[in-house]
């Protein structure tokens, strides 16, 4: 391999089975005859030792792939930052641990991307292969379908939005400039679209069709679950970029919502939480969803501490 690669793969990994995924991008890899062009920069943050096992395994098979542990848990925006510290090429592609490439073509679509001199190119997020089958989690892939599993033309339309962490290409000279927040965004959610506001200020973000499957599927009270614990970030991002804010689908509702009484809405988000839980069709409970995450952001501008999931009375 070349001391500076033009492509960087870098995987944050936690307690997730990298085997497929590095197996995919190996092999086209060297199908490509790319080695010498590109490597693959693994981090694990805290993986449980098993697993840590199998994918210091899975990552010796291969020169060009770079595995390292973490000591201390770094979180979602920290341990991106740590990649990119060891990440040695040109062009740098974020990879979630949990997606596979649904293309044969996905690595040379990219550097096709690279030829054209773009700076910012996101393939995009799909759920066409799915590896947890079971009906409790088809509500996270119609969430998904809705917010994420997007043609190029459509996330376009508001690049910042839909720019994945999972699944994004950068040249090297803009995260330079621009990192992730790990100082405002230690909890859950939302870091990849505060940096993703900071990049599409200075940077044009190109969306295309080269997308990953998103595998780490969750039943629909883990996602809610998530959603909740998301909140503090998500407010934190409202208040970083209010005018970004005022353009997403939520703030038009949080601004009416925000009007009410704090004890209408503790009334209204524990409602919302029982039909969630009781609604058998997935689209009504997407609507939920949406409601009460309003209502959620609602109580937080009021000063109101969010509850976890499942503690309402």
């Amino acid at each position: 391999m070349s001391t500076t690669p033009e492509l960087s793969i870098v995987i944050p990994v936690l307690d997730w089975d990298l085997a497929p995924l590095l197996a995919q991008l190996a092999g086209e890899i060297e199908a490509a005859g790319l080695a010498a062009q590109v490597e693959i920069v693994v981090a694990d943050d805290g993986s449980r030792s098993r697993v840590r096992a199998a994918n210091r395994e899975a990552a010796a098979r291969h020169p060009f792939i770079r595995y390292g542990e973490l000591t201390e848990r770094a979180g979602r925006a920290g341990i991106r930052n740590h990649l990119l510290a060891r990440a040695r090429g040109r062009y740098v592609l974020f990879l979630d641990a949990d997606v596979l490439p649904d293309r044969p073509t996905f690595i040379r679509d990219y550097f096709r991307e690279i030829a054209r001199g773009q700076r910012v190119v996101c393939g995009g997020i799909s759920y066409a292969t799915r590896v947890l089958t079971d009906r409790k989690y088809d509500f996270y892939v119609y969430k998904g379908s809705r917010t994420e599993w997007l043609p190029a033309d459509r996330r376009q339309q508001a690049p910042w939005r839909y720019l994945f962490t999972a699944n994004v290409l950068i040249r090297r000279d803009v995260l330079d400039r621009i990192g992730f927040d790990a100082k405002n965004f230690r909890g859950y959610g939302y870091e990849d679209i505060e940096w993703a506001i900071r990049i599409g200020r200075q940077v044009t973000i190109r969306h295309i069709d080269n997308p990953c499957s998103h595998l780490g599927l969750v039943d629909r009270e883990t996602a809610f679950a998530r959603m909740r614990s998301s909140m503090e970030n998500y407010m934190q991002l409202a208040r970083l970029h209010p005018e970004e804010f005022r353009h997403t689908g939520v703030f038009r509702l949080v601004t009416l919502l925000r009007r009410l009484p704090s004890p209408l809405l503790g009334t209204m988000d524990r409602l919302l939480e029982r039909l969630f839980v009781l609604s058998p069709a997935n689209s009504l409970c997407y609507l939920l969803f949406q409601l009460d995450k309003a209502v959620l952001l609602a109580s937080l501008e009021r000063g109101v501490t969010i509850r976890p999931a499942g503690t309402g009375s």
